[in-house]
């Protein structure tokens, strides 16, 4: 189906993500608020006070958020809307958390994915070298790590070792870019492209096809990182941030496209 307006007049939507019942999470960053919007009943609840620009639900029942500007990690209960610090000292961007209790955390300035113990808050950089590290993915199986890189034109997967280590880097699915429009057409040749896609946030649905923000629209990947197509941004004029699958089945693609947050339902299966 195409896209329908599920939230909109918001400040600057980001973060989203979904539990597993399917419950719709964002933050509005100017209103400094943290939401839940409910898969069977389409309400929106106001949960925290917080401006995150990274959500993720853990095993433990809690949201897990990044706040770069006040250089922390924290945890959200959805139930109470208590806030606590998990860890401090970083510049988080994006995050996920895994099965075996650590969170990964991309900094963006510092050009690297860093994972944090949940249980005692020790902060250990995991990669380094990726120009513009921003969202990130796991697999469906936990077994693969996927990182954006926002200033470049390639998305990466790592394989993901117990214990949050990481190795096998690759840059595995290849973000198309935005056309330079300042730059020298040639005739006969392909336009002249920038060489950032802002590759931003990332989904994978049910099937293991990978979803990612971009300049250009959500680019869509299969699970082993072949492009599968491109959904064009609904304003061209508003930024393209975060994406995630959520509703009934987790068959509905939700985007955070600046002041308003699309859905769009999809044939998963």
């Amino acid at each position: 189906k195409s896209w329908e307006v599920v939230a909109d007049n918001l400040g600057f939507a980001d973060a989203l993500c979904s539990d597993a019942e399917g419950n719709l999470y964002f933050s509005d960053m100017k209103a400094h608020a943290v939401y839940r919007i409910n898969a069977s009943d389409g309400t929106r609840t106001e949960i925290a006070r917080e401006a995150v620009s990274g959500l993720k639900p853990g095993a433990d029942g809690l949201l897990y958020g990044c706040q770069g500007a006040q250089k922390r990690v924290i945890s959200i209960d959805a139930t109470t809307g208590a806030v606590n610090v998990v860890a401090s000292g970083v510049a988080p961007n994006d995050l996920v958390v895994t099965d075996d209790g650590f969170l990964l955390i991309t900094e963006t300035k510092a050009e690297q994915v860093t994972r944090i113990n949940i249980k005692t808050g020790e902060v250990t950089p995991v990669d380094t070298g990726i120009t513009r590290p921003n969202g990130i993915a796991l697999s469906n199986d936990g077994g693969t790590l996927a990182v954006s890189d926002s200033g470049g034109e390639f998305a990466w997967m790592f394989r993901l070792n117990p214990g949050a280590t990481l190795d096998a880097k690759m840059p595995s699915m290849t973000l198309r870019l935005p056309i330079d429009y300042e730059g020298e057409f040639q005739f006969n040749e392909p336009p002249p492209y920038l060489t950032a896609s802002r590759g931003d946030g990332m989904a994978v649905d049910a099937k293991g096809r990978y979803y990612i923000t971009s300049a250009l629209g959500v680019q869509v990947f299969d699970p082993t990182g072949r492009p599968c197509g491109v959904l064009p941004k609904v304003d061209v004029e508003q930024p393209l941030t975060s994406c995630t699958l959520a509703g009934p089945n987790h068959s509905t693609l939700y985007i955070a496209h600046g002041t308003t947050i699309y859905g769009r339902k999809l044939t998963v299966e």
